[in-house]
């Protein structure tokens, strides 16, 4: 699979609250993070924020202005911090984002050429948002990519089974049991 790295997309404290179900999701999520690192696995987290007065968002952007109007998601508020159930440990890269993709304006892709990464593991919120965007540049890239099926997730399940159908043709749809299962402790 090459040198693989599991992406957290937008796990943060000001996203995570609208699942149903949170505290499972973020159990399995922390189980899986636990196993990737044992097995050496390179963790990268992706959260959205802004800097005050939102220099990033035209306000053409639909998908962010809200935030803005909001005042919500500013650069070290606690709405863009990563849920402390999967906090980041010493190591681990953190990555902002100001789109919906995790590469889009930010410097993932160089990070992953410099760590030599070719293989991505994608978990997160939401399936509809950043998680399409990202497997979709991703196989555009030529990424090795694994989606997690059970560790992404969106606030409307009806959308998360048609995009399960979606990312099977960019990218390997297991659950994270059975990837963990498939992990080489180091």
């Amino acid at each position: 699979m090459g040198n693989t790295a599991l992406l957290v997309l937008d796990i943060q404290n000001g996203i995570v609250p609208a699942l149903e179900n949170l505290d499972p999701y973020l159990e399995r999520l922390a189980q899986t993070i636990k196993s990737a690192r044992e097995a050496d696995i390179k963790i990268i987290y992706v959260t959205t924020g802004f800097r005050p007065g939102y220099p990033e968002i035209s306000p053409r952007n639909l998908s962010f202005v809200r935030a803005s109007k909001e005042g919500s998601f500013v650069e070290g508020s606690t709405s863009t911090q990563v849920h402390s159930a999967v906090a980041p440990l010493e190591g681990d890269i953190i990555i902002t984002k100001h789109r919906v993709s995790a590469f889009h304006g930010t410097d993932l892709d160089i990070t992953l050429r410099s760590l030599n990464i070719d293989a991505l593991v994608i978990t997160g919120m939401a399936s509809s948002g950043a998680v399409l965007s990202t497997v979709r540049q991703a196989a555009n890239m030529d990424c090795s990519l694994v989606v997690l099926e059970d560790l992404c997730t969106d606030v409307r399940p009806e959308f998360h089974g048609v995009l399960l159908q979606v990312f099977e043709k960019q990218a390997q749809l297991v659950s994270s049991f059975a990837w963990e299962a498939g992990l080489v402790k180091k």
